[in-house]
Formats: structure tokens, C-alpha cells, sequence
């Protein structure tokens, strides 16, 4: 193993490791918020909440413009050539583009507000739309410091702010409005409210940074800028190709339906978003890395990288699958109480789908780091229209089970076209002889535990979830130590991770 592969994958391991622990901490702020949320309004405000919540991160995607991803790349570009002029200009121009379209998308919400509230069939949708349009340049700036900061690679002001500040403010705003027993539009204006005080002191905390540790660069002109947008608004493109894959299906759901459907969708689809949270927050890490390896020709590396990088990405998903596969039912009820209990099928035909994006990897931020935006963009089209046309056919025959169809046929096909494009280009695919023996050991063992919980009338609870969850991880970690499947770099991983979870007292302790 090279040392530029070793210096990357234990990058990775570590950058990894926090942004992980940033997301399980968001997950578990942001599951009380969804469990407060959910007992303290009715089944028609909560299901208000998500169409208000989905318009404007589809407003806030068109606002970033692409830079979320574009800024990253760049700063990290520039940084390699010891360019200072040119990352301050990066950053002045995402900043300013990103805000000047963002107060531009929150005006035209607020005067459309009573159109798309008509169009939903909710009176009570436009009252809504009008308070948390105030929240859109917020949260593009909060978007654009998270991209800045990830440029530089310092994990851990997305951490502090993105993934805990945020949500713990509103947690704590959400707390006074239902100690006070306020109405719904106190719940959006507190929203509104923590996404306001987050971007306020991230912005503060990164110009204190900035300062400290960059000098005021001169200003390299507009020729950056230019660049920076080219770059970016093909990127703005894919978001817009991801946000119809992901959002259209609640709208029309919204339209189609009820607003009580949509709320329930929703919740389905955060819990199938929960699937992700390991490569995504692989991802975080990879890309910048991943370009540093292209940038440098280093072509052999960036392949195991990525191999590497997925079959650690799929392992650390299977808590996650084997919960919400075998006992869906038992998840959804502890969670959200009964009232939501027809959530747990929707749960199993998105975990079905989901399981593609592990299974194939980073291919998206290989992708990216290799500057391939073209191919992104024709792979995410074909499949953004698959899901529009699937949806339009199957919501209104079958509600919010069509919709979690057309959701999983359409990421399944997304995940397989980049994979395959991926490998037409660099060569590469993640399925080595013990990824695959890995996968089949998991799923054949996930499958045993599945039918054999039903063959034996096991009645689902949580103390036999819990049970059978640790006999399913130890007979996997069992099959995967017999079958070999253990690869030199595995070790090496195992070993950052364990290094940096050491340095947090409490664990150190223990380990």
C-alpha cells in the first residue's frame, strides 16, 4: 500500500469518524424533534409541516446555485496551489451569489404563498409558506459556510453548528412554544428562529477562524468567479435532478392526496434517509481527498480508496437495515406512537431501494472529484423522469405505497447508471471478492432472521428486537472473520477509528 493511499484512507477514516459522530448526534436531536413534532400536532399540521418544509429545501437547493459543492472544490484546488488570493475569492463569490439568489427565492415564496396553497388544496399550507420563507437565506448561508469550511478540511465546524447547533436550538424553541401551549405558526416561527441563530454565529466563528489562521489575501479578480459559477451551476443541476427524485414525490403525493399522507411519507422517508448516514458522512471526507488523489494522477489509489471506502460504507449500514427490515413495526411505534403504525411497510420498500447507495459506494463523489458533472447530470435526468412518470402512475391507485415505489425503483436506477459510468471511465468497481462475500454473508443472514422471526411467531418487541439485532451483528462479524474477508487496509482503518474515538475521554476509558 502506498503511503499517499495510506495518508488518505486514514483521512478519510478519521474525517469520517467526526462527521459520523456529528450525524448520530443530529439524528438523535432531530428524532426527538420528528417524536415532538409528531405527539404535540395533529396528523393534518404535521403532514402541513413537511409540504411547507419540502418547498423550501427544494427553494434552498436552487439558491445554492451548486456552490455547496462547487466552493468545496475549489477552496480545496487553490489550497493545493498555496493560492490565498484565490480562496478568498472563492469564498466572497459563494457568499455573495448564494445570498443574493436566496432573498430572491424567499420573496417569490412569500408572494406565491396563497398560489401553491391553493394548488395543495390547504388553506392552512399558505400561513405556513409566509413565515418560513424567512428561513431560506439562512439556510443557504448555513449550506455555504458547511461547503467553505469542508474545502479546508476542518470537519468539525459542520459538526458544531450544521449538525447540532441547528437542530438543538429548535429543539429548545420547539420545548417553550409546547410548554406554552402556542398554535402551529409559533412551531414555524421557532424554526425559523434556530436556522436565523445558527447561521448567525457559524458565520462569526468562521470569520474568527478565517482570520486567525488566513491572511487578507488580495482579491484575484473576476476569473475565478467565473469559474467558480461554471463549475458550479452544472452542479446546481444535479441538485435540482436529486431534489425531483426525492421531492416531486411528496408534492404529488401533496396534490394527489392528503396532507395526512404526506406527513406519513415523510417520516417514512427520513427513516430511509437514516441508511445513508454512513456514506454520506464517508462522502463529507472522501470527495475532497478523492480530488486531491486525481489532481495528482494517482489514479491506482483513488480505485482502492473508493473499494475500500465502500465496503466500509455498507457495514456500517447494516444496524440500520436489519432494524428497520425485521422490525419496522417495533421502530415506527417507539418512535411516533401507533397513530403511524402503516409507516413500517413504506420503511420496508424504501430500505429495499436505499440499500443500493451503500452497496455501490461514493460513486457520485468519485464522480464529482473527477470534474464528470455531464455524466451526473444525463444519469440523475433519466432517472429524476422515471420517478416523475412512476409517481404520476402509482400514487393515485395506491397512495403512499406507490410513492415509496417510484422513490426506490428510481434511486436504485440512479446508483446502478453512475456505477456502471464510473467504471467505463477509471475501471473500478467495489465488488472485490470479499466485498462480495461480506454482502452475501449479510443479506443471507438478514434473510434467516427475517422469515425465521415470522416462522416462529416471534411477537415483535422491543427487547426481542434488541436480542435478535446482537445475534444477527455476532453471527455476521463471525461469517465475516471465517470467510476472509478482511483486506489489508481494513486493519489500518480499524485503527484510525479506534484513535480517534480514543481521544474522547469516556470512550478512551473503555477502549
Amino acid at each position: 500500500m502506498s503511503k499517499s493511499l495510506d495518508s488518505s484512507l486514514r483521512q478519510i477514516a478519521k474525517g469520517t469518524t467526526i462527521i459520523f459522530s456529528g450525524v448520530i448526534a443530529s439524528m438523535a436531536l432531530n428524532f426527538i424533534l420528528r417524536v415532538a413534532l409528531v405527539r404535540y400536532t395533529t396528523q393534518g399540521d404535521y403532514g402541513v409541516y413537511s409540504l411547507a418544509l419540502t418547498i423550501i429545501s427544494m427553494l434552498c437547493i436552487v439558491s445554492t446555485l451548486g456552490l455547496d459543492e462547487g466552493a468545496s472544490r475549489y477552496i480545496a484546488y487553490f489550497l493545493g496551489k498555496s493560492d490565498s488570493s484565490g480562496v478568498k475569492r472563492v469564498i466572497f463569490s459563494a457568499l455573495a451569489l448564494a445570498l443574493a439568489a436566496s432573498l430572491i427565492c424567499a420573496a417569490a415564496l412569500f408572494i406565491f404563498s396563497d398560489a401553491i396553497a391553493l394548488f395543495f388544496h390547504s388553506r392552512e399550507l399558505s400561513n405556513a409558506l409566509k413565515i418560513i420563507s424567512l428561513a431560506i437565506p439562512s439556510t443557504v448561508l448555513i449550506q455555504i459556510l458547511v461547503s467553505i469550511t469542508r474545502g479546508f478540511n476542518v470537519s468539525i465546524m459542520k459538526v458544531l453548528f450544521n449538525d447540532v447547533m441547528k437542530p438543538l436550538s429548535f429543539l429548545a424553541l420547539l420545548l417553550i412554544v409546547i410548554l406554552l401551549g402556542m398554535s402551529f405558526d409559533a412551531i414555524i416561527t421557532a424554526y425559523v428562529a434556530s436556522t436565523s441563530l445558527t447561521m448567525l454565529a457559524f458565520a462569526a466563528f468562521t470569520l474568527k477562524w478565517y482570520s486567525g489562521h488566513y491572511s487578507a489575501a488580495p482579491d484575484a479578480g473576476g476569473q475565478v468567479t467565473m469559474g467558480l459559477i461554471r463549475f458550479s451551476i452544472p452542479l446546481l443541476s444535479v441538485n435540482m435532478l436529486l431534489m425531483m427524485m426525492s421531492q416531486a414525490t411528496t408534492l404529488l403525493l401533496g396534490f394527489f392526496k392528503t396532507p395526512i399522507e404526506v406527513g406519513k411519507f415523510d417520516i417514512a422517508i427520513m427513516m430511509g434517509n437514516l441508511l445513508l448516514t454512513v456514506i454520506n458522512s464517508m462522502g463529507y471526507i472522501y470527495m475532497p481527498t478523492a480530488s486531491s488523489l486525481y489532481g495528482k494522477n494517482q489514479v491506482e489509489d483513488l480505485k482502492r480508496s473508493y473499494i475500500i471506502s465502500t465496503k466500509w460504507g455498507y457495514i456500517g449500514t447494516l444496524p440500520m437495515l436489519f432494524a428497520f427490515l425485521v422490525f419496522p413495526g417495533v421502530v415506527v411505534d417507539l418512535l411516533f406512537g401507533p397513530r403511524y403504525s402503516d409507516v413500517a411497510v413504506l420503511l420496508q420498500v424504501l430500505c429495499l431501494g436505499y440499500l443500493i447507495n451503500p452497496l455501490t459506494g461514493p460513486n457520485y463523489h468519485t464522480l464529482i472529484s473527477m470534474g464528470k458533472t455531464r455524466i451526473i447530470i444525463e444519469s440523475f435526468l433519466a432517472n429524476a423522469l422515471i420517478n416523475l412518470v412512476l409517481s404520476i402512475l402509482l400514487i393515485p391507485p395506491m397512495g403512499v405505497i406507490g410513492a415509496a415505489i417510484a422513490v426506490s425503483i428510481s434511486v436504485m436506477v440512479a446508483n446502478a447508471l453512475l456505477t456502471v459510468r464510473l467504471y467505463q471511465l477509471l475501471g473500478v468497481h467495489p465488488f472485490t471478492r470479499n466485498y462480495v462475500a461480506s454482502i452475501l454473508s449479510s443479506l443471507l443472514l438478514l434473510s434467516l432472521f427475517f422469515f425465521g422471526a415470522r416462522w416462529l411467531a416471534i411477537v415483535p418487541a422491543p427487547a426481542t428486537a434488541i436480542v435478535c439485532f446482537i445475534a444477527y451483528m455476532a453471527a455476521y462479524a463471525a461469517l465475516f472473520i471465517g470467510l476472509r474477508a478482511i483486506d489489508k487496509e481494513d486493519a489500518m482503518i480499524l485503527s484510525a477509528v479506534k484513535l480517534r474515538l480514543q481521544s474522547i475521554p469516556v470512550i478512551g476509558q473503555v477502549l
